[in-house]
């Protein structure tokens, strides 16, 4: 099964933290929703375009100022979200004179097959610090801008002629990227993890300049090496997000060593100080039958896995995640990634010419590893639709299917 769209369930109540980025299948929705509370009893604010398709939405990190950001094909929003999700600005992206196979800058001389190409919007993220918005588009090999919160049409930083390691989201409109933005211990340097699809030898989990030289690039942070054929792999990202001191990405990627080469859907996990992604490990979601479960408070990763025959929503509580990682790491570095049994549970992924260990068993930290997490209790299974987009119950959102 395919892992589709992911929601984060704090306890018994559905709370998006500002700043949060949500994809395209709920972003009508949640403009439906916004400000609900204030305008109980009276028709929902709402905002919409029929010239282009929105793409990411973002929300100024004060909540008094309520300002909503919209990325779209070929253009950005800016909405004052505190008086009905009026227009304040709009800035145009695209369509612009591009070919996947050219370098930027993109000029006649150098690229004379280019054309008209439109730009979709690839990430867009919040940075609280700085009070930018992040913004980076599917043209020029993905490259980004900062932007001023105050107005959108306030460039502040734009890589004129970057080089390959600021090349930052995929150049395919049809290849996943996400993001996220992070303040490091102390508070004195914020960078930005991305994750991207695969569209050429760029690295599928890396870690961005935002407040240091060279802006976007990742050039003396890290990334996540991969010694075999990327293409292999095919990541397919979903979603990224940080909880205490890691983030996290979601996504599905062929399994190379099992023999089918099936798709399997992966949450991998990094310390966000790690400046070597020693700490990286990734561990396979599995959506199971059975059903039920509730009563627990805490933080739950929800997901709707989807299947040929089936699909349902399904919950993985992040503390025991967050268990089977360490539990993952350990076995990798104590006990040669292999079980009580002596079956193999753990190892090295992405053909990086290293093997686990069986060292004493002290304070370790990981790197590449997988021990299956099966879903803790089924939400919803479906045989007879499949599932499309989910959200909490509790923020007034319906289960879609078809």
């Amino acid at each position: 099964m395919w892992f589709k769209v992911l929601e984060i369930h704090r306890s018994t109540t559905f709370a998006m933290p500002h700043g949060k980025v949500l994809t395209s299948s709920r972003l009508f929705l949640l403009l439906l929703l916004l400000l609900a509370s204030s305008a109980r009893g009276r028709s929902y604010p709402r905002f919409s375009r029929n010239d282009t398709e929105f793409q990411h939405l973002a929300l100024h990190p004060d909540p008094s100022v309520g300002t909503v950001y919209l990325g779209a094909v070929d253009r950005l929003f800016q909405l004052a979200g505190a008086d009905g999700l009026r227009l304040q600005l709009e800035e145009a992206t695209g369509p612009v004179s591009d070919s996947k196979d050219c370098l930027p800058p993109v000029t006649e001389a150098n690229c004379p097959h280019a054309r008209r190409t439109s730009n979709h919007n690839k990430l867009l993220l919040v940075d609280p610090a700085a009070l930018e918005l992040i913004t980076c588009g599917s043209i020029h090999q993905g490259t980004c801008q900062k932007r001023s919160l105050a107005s959108i049409a306030t460039v502040r930083f734009s890589t004129e002629r970057p080089v390959d390691t600021q090349y930052v989201a995929a150049n395919d409109p049809a290849v996943s990227t996400v993001g996220l933005v992070v303040a490091l211990r102390g508070g004195e340097r914020t960078v930005m993890y991305v994750g991207r699809g695969y569209t050429a030898s760029h690295p599928p989990i890396s870690t961005r300049h935002l407040s240091a030289e060279p802006v976007f690039s990742y050039e003396e942070t890290a990334k996540l090496a991969v010694a075999g054929r990327l293409s292999e792999y095919d990541h397919h990202f979903v979603m990224a997000f940080a909880r205490r001191a890691y983030a996290y990405f979601l996504f599905y990627r062929r399994d190379i060593k099992s023999a089918t080469r099936e798709y399997r859907t992966f949450a991998a996990r990094v310390c966000l100080d790690d400046a070597s992604y020693y700490s990286y490990v990734e561990v396979p979601l599995v959506g199971r039958g059975g059903g039920g479960g509730g009563g627990r408070e805490g933080e739950d990763l929800l997901g709707v896995f989807s299947g040929p025959d089936a699909s349902a929503l399904c919950v993985f509580p992040l503390d025991e995640l967050d268990r089977r990682i360490d539990a993952t790491r350990d076995l990798c570095y104590t006990q040669g990634g292999r079980a009580e049994g002596g079956a193999e549970v753990a190892y090295i992924e992405y053909e990086v010419k290293s093997s686990c260990a069986n060292l004493p068993v002290v304070r370790t930290r990981g790197r590449k590893g997988n021990g299956e997490m099966g879903v803790l209790k089924e939400l919803l299974h479906n045989n007879q639709s499949r599932i499309h987009s989910c959200c909490p119950a509790s923020s007034g959102c319906y289960i879609m299917s078809t």
